[in-house]
């Protein structure tokens, strides 16, 4: 194996590559106090900021922190040298990956998706693939955030009110409003899933809404996979003028059990129905304050041909929409 570090004194550093043309200036550093391996990514523009500490990568014997020498470093420390070998494969994998990408921000951001990848890769657990019903849950979030809240609140906003992975009780909370995004199979009993007595509390001041679709795997060509929601509302991140956001996006994938490089190629999905409700008081649900506090973890359904007055349309709830962003 190569090791770029034998030749380097602890506390000092030495180019990635010899070649002055690269977008980014990468290096081969080793630690101070331990003499462990590192690498680094150099940062030479002041508005790039760093991702706060939980919202690198957890992996055994891998650190991430940021330095200050006469620029500011982002080092990946290797806290064990008996993986020296593995180390130098992943630090080649990671700088390839974002030393392409000619804006900072944006190669940063590859930088430490590349990294979340191979924690996937090495952290256990994360092996099966999402089922079924879990995946159309997340497209059903995803189709909301995509169509219905980025193109109004920007992506940013609309990224970091996204709580459903969180598992929060409402899958989409600002501060009018509140959605919760639900989906159905074809054919099904025409019911909606209330998982928790908090669901549909209705927070006092603000607007509560319930979007449906019928989500159906399909072989038509425009069906789509997870993989590709996901890519989609990525690439959108990464063109945004705020690509940090793509953090707490990937972050949120995670926390749902998402793993971008297992294939979901096969099952391709089509979404056959939307429907829109809003909650209010008369609406039939168990909410928290309707239930003696003895009770907890209540779940129950609705059936949809009950709740016909409820119903309201696309074009209403796009109206509201633009006009709490106006």
């Amino acid at each position: 194996m190569t090791d770029p570090w034998a030749r380097i004194k602890p506390n000092k550093r030495f180019p990635y590559s010899e070649n002055e043309n690269l977008n980014h200036d990468f290096y081969w550093y080793v630690e101070q106090k331990n003499n462990n391996p590192c690498i680094l990514f150099k940062i030479k523009n002041e508005s790039t900021n760093l991702p706060l500490k939980n919202k690198f990568p957890k992996i055994n014997y891998i650190n991430f922190y940021p330095i200050n020498q006469d620029f500011k470093f982002l080092c990946v420390e290797l806290l064990d040298k008996n993986y020296k070998d593995l180390f130098y494969v992943y630090a080649q994998d990671i700088i390839s990956s974002s030393i392409v990408e000619k804006n900072e921000k944006v190669a940063l951001n590859i930088f430490i998706k590349k990294a979340w990848r191979w924690q996937y890769l090495l952290q256990k657990g994360r092996e099966k693939k999402l089922r079924d019903e879990k995946q159309k849950g997340l497209i059903g979030e995803l189709l909301f955030l995509n169509d219905y809240l980025i193109p109004y609140f920007g992506e940013k906003t609309s990224v970091d009110n996204w709580f459903g992975p969180l598992k929060s009780s409402k899958d989409f909370e600002f501060p009018t409003f509140q959605v919760e995004v639900k989906t159905k199979r074809a054919n099904a009993k025409p019911t909606i899933k209330i998982s928790s007595e908090n669901q549909l509390d209705i927070i006092p001041k603000t607007r509560l809404f319930i979007a449906v679709f019928g989500i159906v795997k399909s072989e038509n060509e425009k069906a789509e996979s997870l993989n590709d929601w996901c890519n989609k509302i990525g690439g959108l991140l990464l063109e945004s003028n705020d690509p940090s956001s793509m953090d707490v996006f990937t972050n949120k994938l995670i926390e749902v059990g998402y793993n971008d490089q297992q294939d979901y190629s096969d099952e391709r999905w089509e979404i056959d129905e939307i429907c829109f409700y809003e909650v209010d008081d008369t609406f039939p649900t168990i909410t928290s304050r309707k239930i003696p506090s003895a009770l907890t973890d209540i779940s129950y359904s609705i059936f949809m041909n009950q709740i016909d007055k409820y119903e309201i349309s696309k074009e209403n709830l796009l109206s509201f929409l633009n006009g709490t962003n106006a």
